[in-house]
């Protein structure tokens, strides 16, 4: 910077500007044109939208900020344990308790909203879903201060099936205390890919398997009072196209068949969400 006085001007040559200098001025002009540049240029700063309560002017969030990297700010993996009550907690649980759904592709779970290029996308109310048995619903108490998730989501599912082949979807939603249920994140794995997209591998009846599955990035402040509420199912038409259950190529054969999964929920077998939380939690002054 113009703290050194030696600056290579050319081709490696170098030389001491003095004070007043034409050189030096240009010097000067390029380094304010970079600073600009690095400040805003959305290559160099991309900006993000940090999503809030839409009902409330006050609730933090609804805002746009600049980072040169993402996450924008230091985050610590924060999990949020599944229960067979119902609850999603800080804390795992400690009983060996599962849930199970029966999936029937012929039947499956509608596409409400989400990342969709040709149906109805974004946030939606998912309270027509929620009501169904082969979707798996859990839900926190309501939140005693808001709480910022920015960064990339992840789950960690313990699962089984009696069939060779499934998929699994999981949902992050925002409850806002009228009830209303908006999706926030989401992400699916075909069973038969969980070790890799290479090669397909089935699904052994009466094994438990462990599911990473990605969520996606998201930057979300959820208000105060407002709940968290996660979602376990198994299709999303015509979003994607319904499991049809069995061990054979998709789309080659009509066949299908219901499948009966397993969710664990226990101190052996933890599901779970792993959030980035802000280590300082949410802040106005990183816009």
């Amino acid at each position: 910077m113009i703290g050194n006085p030696v600056i290579n001007l050319a081709r490696g040559k170098s030389r001491i500007l003095k004070i007043g200098s034409p050189e030096l001025g240009f010097v000067v002009a390029q380094e304010r044109v970079q600073e600009f540049r690095l400040r805003f240029d959305p290559l160099v700063n991309p900006y993000t939208y940090v999503m809030g309560d839409c009902s409330d002017p006050r609730a933090p969030g609804n805002e746009w900020r600049t980072a040169r990297q993402w996450p924008p700010v230091p985050t610590r993996p924060t999990p949020l344990y599944l229960h067979a009550d119902g609850t999603a907690r800080w804390r795992p649980p400690q009983a060996q308790r599962t849930l199970s759904a029966r999936y029937d592709p012929r039947n499956p779970v509608p596409t409400v909203g989400g990342r969709e290029l040709n149906l109805p996308a974004g946030p939606r109310d998912q309270r027509t879903i929620e009501v169904r048995p082969d979707v798996l619903v859990f839900t926190t108490d309501p939140l005693p201060a808001p709480l910022e998730i920015t960064g990339r989501v992840s789950a960690v599912l313990w699962v089984e099936s009696d069939a060779p082949d499934t998929d699994f979807f999981v949902r992050l939603c925002d409850v806002y205390p009228d009830g209303r249920s908006f999706n926030l994140c989401e992400g699916a794995l075909r069973a038969r890919f969980r070790e890799s997209f290479s090669r397909e591998v089935w699904l052994q009846r009466g094994r438990v398997y462990r599911l990473q599955i990605d969520l996606w990035s998201l930057s979300v402040i959820v208000n105060r009072g407002h709940r968290l509420r996660v979602h376990i199912t198994f299709s999303s038409a015509p979003g994607y196209d319904p499991n049809p259950n069995t061990a054979t190529p998709f789309r080659q054969s009509a066949a299908s068949r219901p499948a009966v999964n397993t969710v664990h929920l226990s101190a052996r077998y933890p599901s779970h969400l792993i959030l980035p939380v802000p280590r300082q939690g949410f802040s106005r002054s990183a816009r």
